[in-house]
């Protein structure tokens, strides 16, 4: 309990600090470095028998990554399933995961990091009976945007040797380019909402550009000077998915949006959108709006 308290007293803190200089809390790269592992997975083991499904989202403005398993099998009479809550300490320098679960189980794997495109978390050496303490690690390998490979394994000799516990591969599902758009669509609201502009820009990539019949935008520095100007309406951003469609490696979405300002005035325009994958991630290429 007392790490838990100085976790999170110490990311109060920073919080505070980053506000003050007038920057999202969690907006540096080190919380993003294990944003390749967000999305919905089948998980498989090495014979190809699926072990269960994973849905892995941000949370709290993007400080806090949640996972939500649930085993395909079950045992007992009970459809085993868990949450685990990841985050970057930046008191501590560390990545830090809470596991809990409906067995009533919880794991502590407080002392994380990332390295060589992967996320490695282990637990202290803790006490499991009378006769054996314990080191438990995962390993998070970044195998591609639509593969992870997650290998878990466990040392009762205070890390000299490990024993793999269980060893899964994360297989993106991307049947339902929908969902996963409509899943962007609200967190880009949600970010105009709250008048995180820097937000906004970031789910451009890299050469991202936004154009319409008078604007022609470029480059993260210049999408984010744009989204800041526009969140001074105010008010409230309201997007809606008429038509996605996935075209070999990009995603086109067609769409309304409105936004309705501080004096109630309705800005609505038709748009396109164009995502591209960057890192793991679907990024917008192009906003094109009239």
């Amino acid at each position: 309990m007392q790490k838990l308290i100085a976790l999170f007293i110490g990311c109060i803190l920073f919080s505070i600090a980053d506000a003050q200089n007038n920057q999202l809390p969690c907006s540096k790269p080190e919380y993003r470095q294990f944003d390749f592992w967000i999305g919905e997975w089948e998980a498989f083991a090495p014979n190809g028998k699926k072990g269960g499904d994973s849905k892995i989202s941000l949370m709290l403005d993007s400080c806090t990554i949640l996972e939500e398993w649930t085993s395909t099998g079950m045992q007992n009479g009970l459809r085993y399933a868990g949450k685990s809550y990841n985050m970057y300490n930046a008191a501590q320098k560390r990545w830090q995961q809470y596991w809990v679960d409906n067995t009533g189980s919880i794991t502590q794997y407080f002392n994380g990091h990332y390295e060589d495109g992967k996320m490695i978390v282990q637990t202290a050496n803790e006490k499991v009976n009378d006769t054996l303490w314990q080191i438990q690690k995962m390993t998070f390998y970044n195998l591609s945007p639509d593969k992870v490979r997650q290998h878990g394994e466990t040392s009762s000799d205070n890390g000299k040797t490990w024993v793999t516990s269980f060893d899964l591969e994360y297989r993106r599902k991307i049947n339902n380019p929908t969902v996963m758009i409509d899943s962007i669509l609200r967190s880009m609201e949600n970010a105009y909402n709250k008048g995180q502009y820097r937000m906004l820009a970031s789910y451009y990539s890299v050469n991202g550009k936004i154009v319409s019949n008078n604007t022609s935008i470029n480059g993260r520095i210049a999408i984010t000077d744009y989204w800041k100007s526009l969140i001074a309406l105010g008010g409230t951003w309201k997007l809606s998915n008429e038509k996605t469609e996935k075209v070999g490696e990009q995603i086109w979405q067609k769409g309304v949006s409105v936004i309705t300002d501080k004096t109630g005035k309705e800005h609505k325009v038709n748009f396109t959108l164009v995502f591209v994958r960057e890192d793991g991630l679907w990024k917008i290429l192009q906003d094109a709006y009239w």
